[in-house]
């Protein structure tokens, strides 16, 4: 199931975006949940998080640009797509990381192209999502916001971009859950995610704030694999 916000002032432009989405789940064998929003305020307070946001630019009251660059301070990874009638307002839109745009009246061709492109990014994004056992549930968190993996005995603690998560665990299992995302190991406490490495200088590295030990048996298999870590790009 995919969730999908509609932002739009205009009653008959909401009706139709339902019917295309509609209409491309039945064709493309996808279900979405969508909600619709008549201004921005309303769908901001309370902010409930989708895969998709439909946002129309010109609005009465908090225009799409603005509330759009709001969700962005407490929502970094939904996929938004700008509804308008002018599409030198879409330009905006890599303000606020917006995946694209659809100039109205909109034909269903153009959207279903477009769809097809979005939907591929929420499937790719939630590939990238790792659920972590913590007290009381579950925390998803995206691979790629997770700066190194430290274990303290029986404790494993994931540093991540917004904050630290703490659970029972081994190094070795969170080792074979990460191998696929290339994180990296550089001593027995540590497992790195190399994209957000800043420098290694002898038996240091720096990652986010926090400078950490390469141990000395492990330091030349840790470039190594960091040699080749960069080889591929960074992109695997």
């Amino acid at each position: 199931m995919i969730a999908v916000a509609i932002v739009e002032d205009e009653e008959s432009a909401s009706k139709q975006l339902t019917e295309y989405i509609n209409r491309y789940g039945k064709e493309q064998g996808e279900q979405f949940q969508v909600s619709l929003f008549s201004n921005v305020g309303s769908f901001l307070e309370p902010y409930k998080k989708v895969d998709i946001v439909f946002m129309d630019i010109i609005m009465p009251g908090l225009n799409g640009m603005d509330g759009a660059r709001q969700m962005r301070e407490i929502d970094p990874e939904t996929k938004i797509v700008f509804v308008t009638n002018m599409a030198q307002y879409a330009v905006q839109g890599y303000e606020v990381d917006a995946l694209d745009f659809v100039v109205k009246p909109v034909n269903y061709k153009d959207f279903s192209y477009k769809m097809n492109r979005v939907v591929k990014a929420v499937k790719n994004h939630r590939r990238n999502l790792l659920s972590i056992e913590i007290p009381g549930g579950i925390q998803r968190v995206c691979v790629q916001d997770i700066l190194y993996v430290e274990v303290e005995q029986h404790t494993v603690i994931y540093h991540t971009t917004d904050g630290e998560y703490r659970v029972r665990g081994t190094m070795k299992n969170v080792e074979q859950n990460l191998q696929k995302w290339h994180f990296l190991r550089c001593n027995n406490c540590y497992l790195i995610n190399p994209r957000h490495m800043e420098w290694v200088r002898g038996y240091e590295l720096k990652i986010g704030e926090d400078v950490l030990q390469i141990s000395h048996p492990r330091k030349k298999k840790f470039l190594e694999e960091l040699a080749d870590y960069y080889s591929m790009g960074e992109a695997e």
